[in-house]
């Protein structure tokens, strides 16, 4: 007798035009079993009322067929789940504005294949991963107030395969593309910041060795192609390349980040260091000592010892070859002034060698040379400078790290060694960009970048945010940066208030009086001093790390519990202070307690047993910090 299939068409059609509530929640759960093997479509709309969408499915033996088209305005989000008998694929879309978006997908038992097509303007992200057995492939496009549109697909079955054309037009842009093998993980980013254009053209596959490839522009530069991505894998070796700079955009300045890394399992580092971290020694540093961001990436050696060369080639006019040198040697040493170990060589920190060629991070012949080559010439773009770094990816106390930088000072600009000259005539000062740059060098990332609502790009104060004038000294979050990755000097310090605040449900602590008054200012109310810790490591003490995510900020002096926070979506902010993990006499225990998705942190026994009386569960001590004797506790 032959096999009879029955065949059932389900047709959804939803426009939401006639519906008063602002989102309507929509799920849709269908499988299909044929042989013992089953195949299954989940789907999950929050679709705002001017939305409408339209949907059929077809299903089979075995297999699930969907065509999709939403478009509409507001608030949005579709996700899509479609999985087999060892595989997962997951598409999510989100948007805060105007779009369209057609999708088509299929799925069995052995394998499925999403393709999309989406278009909108406003806030928009796109994701796109699949996962089968223990590997993974994503595409990720995001938007910031612009316009978005990407043509992404995605197969499984016998490997995961994912790719993605976009273009973004915007104040904020980025996109991914990620491949995680048996063997290897290659992922390869974009970003900018301030008004500009970004094309992409990736692809991500677990075929075979996991690999990444394609090609990325910013604003008509190409900063991503083929060759890159080819010098990064190549002999299977774990390395990395990264390139940032700064762009001159419409109303001031711009930035962008670019970095490809290959890191090959068996070839995986593990040794690892502790360096001494003492206290800083510098004069009057400003701004808040909560304000850096680290790139993950470092010098792993105890003292590095980085050998700087100059070429002299197109140092431009009105600036002397020994003077160009004599800035970045400057720079240079206000970074090594700052910690314990030598992160630049002493003597001839710059050499000047016309035989080094200056090449294009961006361009066919850019490779690693061992190399740290600072050198001038024409972009062709609006990137004030570059900064390119390699790294084998070998790890060290949780850094990968670098073995070469290279710097290109753009000659599309006014350059000036004068600073008084820089501050007059609006040319760039050699020594401020170079200290910008020397610090993505050494580890360092920029704090412009980050989320409007992180405090943290608002200080001008320091070096790794915005270019705005000369500035060749380090502000208070600079130097935390720094000695946070290589340990500082040695002098005297006295522990400092540790301000509580209180908003939207969320307890927050800082040390930084002007954090303070920006959290005030967004509404969250002054509960008083919390206790007193170090600004800066002395004998005995430990970082205690701050982390927000889900409407928290989370504070630890526990390594394994920071990386088990940012496992499950917490963002690291920084290092808040220094305290105690022992008992000293003199010191109160620092409690901890969780309620209502908000972690409280007291010294007083009061707070403690009112806290556990509204229901907040007691979590433990995360440490033992000073306190005002004179402030009764």
């Amino acid at each position: 007798m032959a096999n009879v299939v029955f065949r059932l068409t389900l047709v959804f059609f939803l426009s939401l035009f006639a519906f008063t509530a602002q989102t309507t929640g929509i799920y849709i759960s269908s499988s299909s079993t044929f042989a013992g093997e089953t195949a299954s479509s989940w789907e999950s709309f929050s679709l705002d009322d001017s939305t409408s969408l339209c949907e059929s499915q077809l299903l089979s033996a075995g297999s699930i067929s969907t065509n999709r088209q939403a478009e509409g305005k507001g608030n949005n989000s579709l996700r899509q789940t479609l999985s087999g008998s060892d595989y997962v694929i997951e598409n999510d879309v989100e948007i805060q504005g105007e779009f369209r978006a057609f999708t088509d997908s299929s799925v069995s038992a052995q394998s499925a294949a999403l393709n999309q097509n989406v278009g909108g303007i406003g806030d928009m992200s796109l994701e796109l991963q699949g996962r089968e057995g223990a590997t993974d492939a994503v595409q990720e496009a995001r938007v910031e107030g612009g316009l978005l549109h990407s043509q992404h697909s995605l197969s499984a079955g016998e490997g995961i395969t994912a790719s993605q054309s976009t273009l973004i037009e915007g104040q904020k842009g980025s996109i991914l593309a990620g491949a995680l093998g048996k063997d290897n993980v290659m992922v390869a980013r974009g970003d900018f910041e301030g008004l500009g254009c970004m094309k992409a053209e990736l692809e991500s596959t677990t075929k075979g060795r996991a690999s990444t490839m394609g090609t990325a522009y910013i604003d008509g530069a190409q900063v991503l192609n083929d060759k890159t991505f080819k010098a990064v894998r190549a002999n299977g070796l774990s390395q990395g390349m990264a390139v940032s700079g700064l762009r001159m955009v419409e109303g001031g300045l711009g930035d962008f980040d670019v970095s490809v890394v290959n890191i090959d399992w068996a070839a995986e580092g593990s040794n690892s260091y502790a360096t001494e971290k003492k206290v800083d020694d510098s004069a009057k540093p400003r701004g808040s000592s909560s304000s850096y961001a680290l790139t993950g990436f470092r010098w792993n050696q105890m003292n590095p010892n980085i050998q700087l060369y100059l070429n002299p080639s197109d140092v431009p006019s009105g600036i002397k070859v020994e003077s160009a040198q004599r800035a970045i040697t400057d720079a240079a040493n206000t970074w090594d002034e700052a910690v314990a170990p030598s992160l630049f060589v002493d003597e001839s920190t710059v050499i000047i060698d016309d035989g080094k060629k200056v090449v294009n991070p961006f361009s066919d012949d850019y490779k690693p040379d061992g190399i740290n080559l600072n050198g001038f010439m024409s972009l062709g773009n609006y990137y004030l400078a570059l900064t390119a770094l390699w790294t084998d990816l070998s790890k060290r106390d949780g850094y990968y790290s670098i073995i070469e930088s290279d710097i290109v000072y753009n000659l599309d600009f006014k350059w000036t060694d004068d600073e008084k000259q820089a501050r007059n005539t609006g040319k760039l000062d050699l020594q401020s960009v170079a200290l910008h740059e020397l610090g993505h060098t050494i580890g360092l990332g920029d704090l412009y970048t980050l989320n409007d609502g992180d405090v943290r790009k608002y200080d001008l104060d320091q070096v790794m945010n915005l270019y705005d004038g000369p500035q060749r000294t380090l502000g208070n979050g600079d130097l935390a940066g720094v000695q946070e990755m290589y340990g500082s000097k040695v002098s005297a310090v006295t522990p400092v208030n540790l301000y509580r605040l209180y908003g939207y449900g969320d307890h927050f602590y800082t040390t930084s009086k002007e954090e303070k008054q920006i959290a005030e200012s967004l509404g969250y109310l002054y509960e008083g001093i919390a206790g007193l810790i170090y600004p800066n490591q002395i004998q005995d003490t430990v970082p205690l790390y701050r982390l927000y995510g889900l409407g928290d900020h989370y504070y630890t002096a526990k390594v394994a519990h920071k990386e088990a926070a940012e496992s499950v979506g917490y963002k690291y902010e920084g290092v808040t202070g220094y305290i105690y993990l022992t008992a000293e006499q003199g010191l109160k225990p620092f409690w901890s307690l969780y309620g209502y998705g908000d972690h409280f942190y007291t010294i007083r026994e009061l707070d403690r047993q009112v806290a556990e009386s509204v229901g907040f569960k007691y979590e433990g001590i995360i440490g033992y910090i000073e306190y005002d004797k004179a402030i009764k506790y």
